[in-house]
């Protein structure tokens, strides 16, 4: 069992003081952090010089040029966010959700952005009125500590990343392929019949190795042909709404394009094997506030969407 620390270690600092901290570790900039927090830099060098005088320890290296952390300093950094966050939430359970505010950095895949979140975004923001979001739409799952993002949109049918993440819904994946595509080409009657067409996938996507396809119970994988590759799901929506060829998409992201006949199913007879929707979070165990209500809204927004 560690030692009690005197009770008076820490007095001399605050939560802003913490807060200064993190910012100094995330922007690596003293001036940075201190605009990001809207305070006077010596006011801000102050706070933190504060926290290493109580710890006795060095907690970042200063040069002319740049601001680094610590070994001691990356761990305190750690205890740091989580005892923000939990500062966060205490507030959070004694506030309606109504009252929330601030700012919240979210990151998406292109397809999910364009079909869900681009349609649905205004009510999240007319709900949640006092919060402020920056949406960065991207395929690549970025280091959520340095990005400081509270949330990354993700869909793989495992898991990416080691970071805490919540399972929101089981996406179907449906192929497609514009109706001029199919008079031009023929529409498939096999799986291994892909194998003479023009296919579009997703460049970094679990589908790039190849597309797995089941029927009466038995599944194999087919080295489809990919005449485009991308790391945009709408540019290769796009691409097969103008007969580029034959798509395996997510079923949100092409269900009112099938619905008004602009694609059509190909091999309705097969099987397709879902993938998971998640939201990943920085930290095991701590979610901002802001943040789970990011992810009820899109848990709500997915429900009811996506079959299976």
């Amino acid at each position: 069992m560690a030692a009690a620390l005197p009770n008076s270690v820490l007095d001399d600092a605050s939560v802003l003081s913490l807060r200064c901290f993190a910012a100094v570790v995330e922007t690596q900039s003293f001036s940075s952090a201190a605009r990001q927090l809207g305070l006077a830099p010596s006011s801000f060098t102050k706070h933190v010089r504060l926290i290493e005088k109580a710890v006795n320890v060095a907690l970042l290296h200063r040069t002319t040029r740049r601001v680094s952390v610590t070994a001691a300093g990356e761990r305190f950094y750690d205890q740091c966010l989580a005892i923000l966050a939990q500062i966060d939430s205490a507030v959070f359970e004694v506030i309606a959700e109504k009252e929330l505010s601030g700012h919240l950095r979210v990151t998406a895949p292109p397809s999910f952005a364009a079909a869900m979140l681009g349609p649905h975004i205004q009510d999240f923001l007319r709900e949640y009125a006092r919060i402020s979001l920056d949406l960065v739409v991207s395929s690549d799952t970025p280091d959520l500590i340095r990005n400081r993002i509270d949330v990354a949109i993700r869909l793989h049918e495992e898991p990416q990343s080691k970071s805490e993440h919540f399972r929101l819904a089981s996406c179907a994946l449906v192929l497609c392929a514009s109706p001029e595509y199919i008079a031009r080409r023929g529409m498939p009657q096999t799986a291994n019949d892909l194998l003479q067409h023009d296919c579009l996938s997703g460049r970094f996507s679990d589908l790039a190795e190849g597309w797995t396809l089941g029927r009466d119970g038995a599944w194999q994988t087919v080295d489809v042909r990919f005449r485009l590759l991308s790391d945009n799901g709408e540019l290769l929506r796009q691409a097969c709404l103008g007969g580029a060829g034959i798509g395996n998409f997510y079923q949100f992201h092409v269900r009112q394009d099938l619905a008004d006949g602009r694609l059509v199913r190909v091999l309705p007879n097969y099987q397709t094997k879902n993938q998971n929707l998640f939201a990943i979070i920085p930290h095991r165990q701590i979610v901002r506030p802001q943040a789970k209500v990011f992810i009820d809204f899109v848990r709500r927004l997915v429900d009811g969407v996506n079959p299976g």
